[in-house]
């Protein structure tokens, strides 16, 4: 995994896209049935590329494949925008890239918390993610049509907040 720069924003934007909203290269992470419009913009993606926050980037054979956003806020880590290209998805790639971010946010930050929301609708990916120790919290959150992330194609959708208890490294 490598930390994305400036110049990988359009690629980023693309992989995004492509894996939650694209009608015709489907994977599971799809979201084009429950939200239309883009994911996510450059702009949004700059936005993450500041201190604090970082986006990392999987290739495989100079091909992006995979990335993750965390954002560090106080005791807790953010991880958001887990992505997988579809073609590539199933094989595990993207429990290597959530196993990365929990890690390097545990290894470079004194934080005990690690958060994400997940759309209502994604039983799916809430039940991937509790495999993997998150909790959800009960707390949810509109969604966010001001965002400029795609307008919801069913009611009712909202962020629902999950969250994982870490150990923080000790210093010393």
């Amino acid at each position: 995994m490598i930390e994305a720069t400036q110049n990988d924003i359009t690629s980023i934007v693309d992989l995004v896209n492509i894996a939650y909203r694209a009608k015709d290269t489907q994977g599971w992470t799809s979201e084009s049935a429950i939200v239309a419009g883009d994911r996510i913009n450059a702009a949004q993606v700059q936005q993450l590329l500041i201190d604090d926050s970082k986006v990392f980037l999987m290739f495989e054979d100079a091909v992006l494949i995979g990335c993750v956003h965390i954002q560090i806020q106080k005791n807790s880590c953010y991880i958001g925008m887990l992505t997988t290209h579809p073609q590539v998805q199933n094989q595990g790639i993207g429990k290597k890239i959530l196993q990365f971010a929990e890690s390097f946010a545990i290894l470079n930050h004194a934080i005990d918390t690690l958060n994400m929301s997940v759309l209502s609708s994604r039983t799916e990916l809430i039940a991937f993610y509790e495999r993997r120790g998150y909790q959800l919290t009960g707390e949810t959150t509109a969604y966010p049509i001001d965002a400029n992330v795609g307008q919801p194609l069913v009611k009712d959708l909202v962020l629902l907040h999950l969250e994982k208890q870490v150990k923080p490294r000790r210093e010393g």
